[in-house]
């Protein structure tokens, strides 16, 4: 069956607003059957190494399988989830599916990373985490090909429990990123204490810092603090070359943006690896 892209994988943002009619988030009891039938979707987004374009990682973003709607954007149910206490069995569900597309379709041949989001409240849930692992393992994937992104839009609390769950990760092998960081973020510096070793600045401010003192202010301010903590710095929101130079200017490590590649399905990846290696040789 063809894949049906997410209205945000295709549209940009400037341009559906206005254009196109808003679509509701999906109600509770739909939002609970669709875990029911396992119809948690998957897309991975590439990630490319800004110094010389080589293939990095695979961002795993959640799409749903809607019986009406068709594919679903995030926006519209992973709030809805979360709020109604379900972000763990959601979180489950898309992890699940991503290692078995990873080892079934191979993934591992490329030499990338696998890139999974899990919310504050799933990352402290030790039960959650054995799981996690336990589903690794069992995909014969290793600790260290996986990066657990911290996905959170409220201020921060349990810092001692989140820096307990993050050392266990850090010490079975996992790299860990904080990510969205933009100006908005609260608590960024107090995630910088922890032992992260990600930092991933939103693409909102990572588009407005090409023209934004105020916005470059705050991405070199963030690259700096990441330094200091010896942490990678990845730009979310790369989508033309203008802002690829511009990122490169800045000492960035690595892109990811619908320059290089919009969310996938995993089978899929071979096609967008090939072309884009071609690419980056020709270039």
């Amino acid at each position: 069956m063809p894949d049906t892209a997410a209205l945000s994988d295709v549209v940009p943002h400037h341009l559906r607003l206005g254009s196109l009619p808003a679509q509701r988030p999906v109600p509770l009891p739909e939002l609970r059957e669709a875990l029911a039938a396992a119809r948690i979707r998957t897309r991975f987004q590439p990630i490319v190494a800004v110094s010389d374009r080589a293939p990095v990682a695979l961002e795993v973003l959640a799409r749903l399988e809607h019986p009406i709607r068709g594919i679903v954007s995030p926006d519209l149910f992973v709030p809805q989830y979360e709020a109604a206490g379900l972000a763990w069995p959601m979180t489950d569900a898309v992890v699940r599916r991503a290692f078995a597309e990873w080892t079934d379709i191979g993934l591992d041949r490329f030499g990338m990373s696998i890139a999974l989001n899990l919310p504050l409240d799933v990352l402290l849930i030790p039960e959650a985490l054995r799981r996690l692992d336990q589903q690794r393992q069992e995909a014969g994937i290793p600790a260290t090909s996986v990066t657990i992104e911290l996905t959170e839009s409220r201020p921060l609390s349990r810092l001692a429990d989140l820096h307990i769950a993050t050392a266990r990760l850090r010490r079975i092998g996992y790299e860990l990123a904080i990510d969205d960081v933009g100006p908005d973020v609260r608590d960024h510096r107090d995630l910088l204490a922890l032992p992260f070793s990600v930092l991933k600045l939103d693409k909102d401010v990572v588009q407005d810092s090409l023209l934004c003192p105020q916005a470059r202010h705050f991405v070199t301010t963030a690259i700096t603090a990441a330094r200091a903590a010896g942490m990678l710095v990845v730009a979310e929101g790369v989508s033309d070359e203008a802002l690829w130079t511009h990122i490169a200017a800045l000492g960035i490590d690595h892109a990811q943006g619908f320059l290089v590649g919009r969310p996938i399905p995993a089978s899929s990846v071979s096609a967008w690896h090939a072309d884009w290696s071609n690419d980056t040789s020709a270039g």
